[in-house]
């Protein structure tokens, strides 16, 4: 059966946020007085919860990395979605999904309200029929991919598909049911073996591969 929902996470998928990210670390750093992580170790914030990331790679309390959170994202609203890039094909594959009949949504472990702001310099979010992002009612990868599809009324989970660059995406949409399409253009499959052990129904190593993915899709 071919696919008719695609589920997109956002980070390293659909934009290229990488240098905003880094810069708002990096200015967190200097305000806070934190001592300076190397480049390789911030380029692991790509993706994953923001708070844990913070506890993680600083080795902090949860109470510190929530006020670390607080400042980046202040930081990062104010200066990182200006340093984004967006990836060559995305708006046209968007665009195909709709005019083939199909349905698309945003699944990302950003917060709620940090997804809309990413979005809005390349006025993608009208292309999406419903936008979720990490909350408390969402925690998890797999609890935002629930929320999309409930979003959408949508219960054929045969005929979904979650697109990302991380395990977490890809555990995720495990845990969720339906399958995976690993983006190895993005950030969280750079290592060797990192695929390993996931489920996936191909690779898309170029965007203009996501395009051709979705495209086979109604080619029935």
């Amino acid at each position: 059966m071919s696919y008719r929902l695609f589920l997109f996470d956002l980070d390293g998928t659909l934009i290229d946020t990488s240098p905003g990210i880094i810069n708002a670390l990096r200015k967190n750093e200097e305000e806070l007085g934190i001592p300076p992580l190397p480049e390789e170790t911030l380029k692991k914030f790509i993706g994953p919860p923001l708070e844990w990331s913070f506890e993680e790679y600083y080795r902090v309390s949860p109470e510190t990395a929530h006020i670390y959170t607080l400042n980046y994202r202040k930081i990062y609203g104010a200066e990182g979605v200006r340093l984004s890039r967006l990836y060559p094909c995305i708006p046209e594959t968007l665009r195909f999904i709709r005019e083939q009949g199909g349905r698309c949504a945003v699944c990302s472990l950003k917060a709620a309200e940090m997804v809309g702001e990413a979005l809005s310099p390349y006025q993608l979010e009208p292309l999406f029929d419903a936008v979720v992002g990490r909350s408390e009612q969402n925690p998890t990868k797999a609890d935002t991919i629930r929320a999309a599809m409930r979003a959408l009324h949508w219960e054929d989970f045969s005929s979904t598909v979650l697109l990302g660059d991380s395990r977490y995406d890809g555990e995720g949409a495990k845990e969720a049911g339906i399958d995976f399409l690993p983006l190895t253009y993005g950030f969280g499959f750079s290592e060797p073996g990192s695929l390993e052990g996931l489920p996936r129904v191909g690779v898309a190593r170029e965007p203009s591969d996501v395009f051709r993915f979705v495209k086979e899709q109604f080619s029935d």
